[in-house]
């Protein structure tokens, strides 16, 4: 599949990926983006299979956000089936932002993306899910769990500090714009998911909360 035809199929991809059966996917971008089609993720945050979810995904990235986020979005979650581990009745992923990263790379090459273009898409693919375990300052939380980051402006500055000195100086160097770029991608995610996530009976998180902190997170990127 050449650059200009997948990224035009990226403004409307429900339409033009929803009708294509999987080996129809298989011989337009390889076996491992056919791998998402019609896979069952099995866990009470999604309510899509993988390669639904990720049409709704791209789907929720803004038309005039940069052609490379919807790329990004559209790979996201590749990794998943690579990485998928049973937990207690369900599918849990750990791992699969940085897999979908590595699965996606050579895709992207064979596409016809650019070094410097696909070191920003594979940025935004590795740290998608960086938020996930962040929390409303104002919300009742375990404090002792060292996984759990309150949203602060001051916690999102450490954050993007930290990531700068992770990152090789010849590898992609994000900016705000950036940061903000990314934001877009996990609000996209995010409302592609479940309305509500059940466990045991229980509801344990909706699809309002985990937007509600995304937008938290965008207004700590606000001067």
């Amino acid at each position: 599949m050449i650059l200009i035809e997948f990224e035009e199929s990226l403004y409307d991809p429900i339409s033009y990926w929803k009708g294509k059966n999987d080996k129809e996917v298989e011989m337009l971008l390889g076996e491992s983006v056919a791998k998402m089609f019609s896979y069952n993720q099995r866990n009470p945050h999604h309510c899509y299979d993988l390669f639904t979810h990720t049409l709704h995904t791209v789907a929720g990235i803004k038309k005039t956000a940069p052609a490379l986020l919807r790329v990004a979005a559209f790979f996201h979650d590749i990794g998943k089936p690579s990485v998928a581990m049973e937990k207690q009745g369900r599918l849990v992923f750990y791992g699969h932002a940085q897999k979908s990263a590595e699965i996606a790379s050579p895709i992207l090459k064979e596409i016809g993306y650019s070094d410097a273009e696909l070191k920003e898409i594979c940025f935004y693919i590795k740290h998608h899910d960086d938020f996930i375990s962040w929390v409303l300052p104002n919300e009742e939380y375990n404090h002792e769990n060292k996984y759990l980051v309150p949203i602060t402006k001051e916690n999102m500055q450490k954050h993007m500090e930290k990531v700068l000195k992770k990152i090789d100086v010849d590898d992609f160097q994000p900016n705000k714009q950036s940061w903000e770029n990314l934001l877009e991608l996990c609000y996209a995610d995010a409302s592609a998911q479940a309305e509500v996530v059940i466990q045991n009976g229980s509801i344990i998180d909706t699809k309002e909360h985990k937007l509600n902190k995304i937008r938290a997170l965008q207004e700590c990127l606000t001067d």
